[in-house]
């Protein structure tokens, strides 16, 4: 896979959409836009980030989820259907992520999208997806917490949520374990290397 990676100390969370506009990764073969095997990567830099607004929603387990639950923690959410064919190619991939940094106290959330249930649990079996994902019913308050910054028709998306509740990056289009990993790694490390401030 290749992935072009721009928006590195982009000015706000907004301007990233211009470029992006309501497109969906899913079958899009247009010039700098997504497709089955390239995302396009955006990275917010830490004085503009925006935080994401809480939500709830069910589980596919049928358990309640709330994000402000994981306050505190990186999250990675991931917009995906079972109908998707780039969702197939990158589910390996989330899941080995998921996997390697678990321990690290990262927390992934699938944010499942005009699907069903029954289809949506098949596809978890399939790919040995471990983490939980939000069901397509409950899914429209998660993609709302985003705002702008998550054009709705974009599948697959994930957006990487930093430890004080703020985007820190948007990848539209399926995403290689290597560049997903980097992505956390280094917002990960912004805990610690005094870059990350609580948002005002």
């Amino acid at each position: 896979m290749t992935f072009s990676v721009s928006g590195r100390g982009i000015n706000a969370v907004g301007t990233i959409l211009v470029a992006v506009g309501a497109l969906s990764a899913c079958g899009v073969n247009t010039g700098g836009s997504p497709t089955a095997t390239r995302g396009v990567v955006d990275e917010v830099a830490v004085d503009d980030r925006i935080s994401v607004e809480p939500f709830t929603g069910t589980l596919l387990d049928g358990k309640r989820f709330d994000s402000r639950d994981l306050a505190g923690k990186v999250v990675v959410y991931n917009v995906w259907g079972s109908w998707c064919a780039p969702c197939r190619s990158e589910a390996a991939n989330l899941e080995q992520v998921s996997q390697e940094t678990k321990e690290l106290g990262v927390q992934f959330v699938g944010v499942n999208v005009r699907d069903n249930d029954a289809a949506a649990r098949a596809f978890e079996d399939r790919y040995g997806i471990a983490y939980s994902s939000i069901s397509t019913d409950t899914s429209g308050k998660a993609l709302l917490a985003f705002g702008p910054a998550l054009p709705p028709s974009a599948v697959p998306s994930t957006m990487i949520v930093d430890a004080e509740g703020r985007l820190a990056v948007r990848i539209i289009g399926p995403v290689d374990a290597t560049t997903l990993g980097t992505l956390i790694s280094d917002t990960l490390a912004e805990a610690t290397d005094g870059t990350a401030e609580p948002a005002r």
